[in-house]
């Protein structure tokens, strides 16, 4: 009787949850911890920053300039898009053209920039504020993806210490990139993904394949979770899987037209084909060669290294980061186990926090010790979900194994990890709930003998 039991359990764990009988208290619950949400980042904002923040040789904010914000001061003076390396304040129209990043958050902040001054005060705090509110908003998919995966405590167990708990605030009120809006993207594709294995209607499928095109403009790393999600859904829907192929082919077409503008502009740019971002080669040459501690090392980026900036403006970005992808490579040839062992290397660093105080040291406040303890957590919970079977397990597992490869080959900051966090709070939040209710039927089980 108790492996039937358990065999039930399984079974209905495996089955997308119903949660239309309670629509009206849960709205009422998400929208509550949305709000709470954005007033602990604001107040945040004014922890960190107020109105008093540290000026950089630039005369704005520490941490305002990037490769982000140098393109959009690019774009919002008229000179396009280039110059991921020097601002283009007092402007500088000699650079070549860029795909070093992809084109929907330079461009917001160069909308930001336009309308409150090319890094100016007040487009800081906006820019600070407008991240704030994104992350906030990633309350509503970690809510609605744990009610149909999970279950609903666990969701609100997970939307509660994303609303509350420092961490997950640091990102939106200290660094100016697009990692707030790819959590957000990320879960929201997670959540589409699971609605289309309730309902095939062409125009869910026509709204997915759209999805998915701002959000490869927005990230390209995000995009293992879409052949991992069409894979799950023929899984799923054995009987439909002719459809189903014709659906998907419908969703991934759109999907390329959705990017093809950029690529078309970048094959203007560049006089040759290239993807939505140019950089991977550079990456994987900056942290691969013989002696390599693993890491990024600003010695050998244009940013730091006045030699490799003249290379670049020399070449142009393509041909620069072309060269420096073959130089890895060769590395690689040369150095296989060395590869291999920094490859070894780089995976705990992804998990462990130990680029925090490499890269951008974090202040108490924000509690880094949590960074380790969070991915820690994560590893028994993703063991569980798996092994009950619950729905979308699949999505998890192939989620938190694909995305950071990447960084496993090139190098890893603690930023990057940020995109999986919202998943990694719904794994542990099942973990806990599955943990008290044992525990609780343990009890019980005493008393009752």
């Amino acid at each position: 009787m108790a492996a039937l039991k358990t065999a039930e359990l399984s079974s209905l764990k495996s089955q997308p949850i119903d949660t239309r009988k309670s629509a009206a208290p849960r709205t009422s619950a998400t929208f509550w911890l949305v709000v709470v949400a954005l007033l602990v980042r604001l107040a945040f904002l004014l922890i960190a920053h107020g109105v008093h923040f540290v000026p950089s040789t630039g005369g704005y904010p520490a941490l305002f300039q990037n490769e982000v914000t140098n393109i959009a001061a690019s774009v919002a003076n008229g000179f396009g898009y280039q110059d991921p390396f020097v601002s283009t304040v007092a402007g500088n129209p000699g650079f070549p053209p860029s795909s070093w990043v992809p084109p929907v958050y330079p461009y917001f902040c160069a909308g930001v920039f336009k309308l409150f001054g090319v890094f100016s005060t007040p487009s800081f705090f906006f820019l600070v504020l407008a991240q704030c509110v994104m992350s906030a908003l990633t309350t509503i998919p970690i809510m609605r993806v744990g009610e149909l995966t999970v279950g609903k405590r666990p969701a609100i167990v997970a939307a509660s210490i994303w609303a509350l708990f420092p961490w997950f605030s640091q990102w939106c009120n200290t660094f100016f990139w697009e990692m707030n809006l790819s959590a957000l993207v990320f879960l929201c594709l997670f959540w589409y993904a699971l609605r289309l294995d309730r309902s095939h209607e062409w125009r869910l499928w026509l709204g997915y394949g759209a999805l998915w095109g701002f959000a490869l403009l927005v990230n390209p790393a995000l995009a293992p979770l879409l052949p991992v999600s069409l894979l799950w859904l023929a899984w799923r829907h054995p009987s439909d899987r002719t459809t189903l192929l014709r659906q998907s082919a419908a969703a991934i077409l759109l999907c390329c037209v959705v990017i093809t503008p950029w690529l078309i502009r970048n094959r203007i740019a560049f006089g040759e084909w290239a993807f939505i971002r140019t950089n991977f080669g550079f990456e994987f040459w900056m942290s691969n060669f013989h002696g390599s501690r693993g890491r990024d090392w600003v010695g050998r980026h244009p940013m730091g290294n006045p030699a490799e900036m003249a290379a670049y403006l020399e070449k142009g970005e393509l041909r620069y980061c072309q060269d420096k992808y073959a130089i890895g490579k060769q590395f690689v040839r040369d150095y296989p186990v060395e590869f291999a062992l920094l490859t070894l290397k780089r995976i705990p660093m992804f998990w462990d926090g130990s680029s925090i105080k490499h890269s951008y040291p974090a202040a108490p406040y924000w509690l880094p010790w949590s960074f380790p303890l969070f991915s820690l957590l994560m590893i028994p919970s993703l063991i569980l979900v798996c092994a009950d079977r619950v729905h979308g397990w699949p999505l998890y597992l192939w989620s938190v194994l694909l995305y950071p490869f990447p960084y496993y080959i090139v190098h890893s900051q603690a930023r990057f990890r940020h995109v999986l966090e919202p998943v990694m709070l719904l794994l542990i939040g099942y973990a806990v709930i599955e943990l008290v209710d044992r525990v609780r039927e343990r009890t019980h089980r005493s008393e009752a003998m």
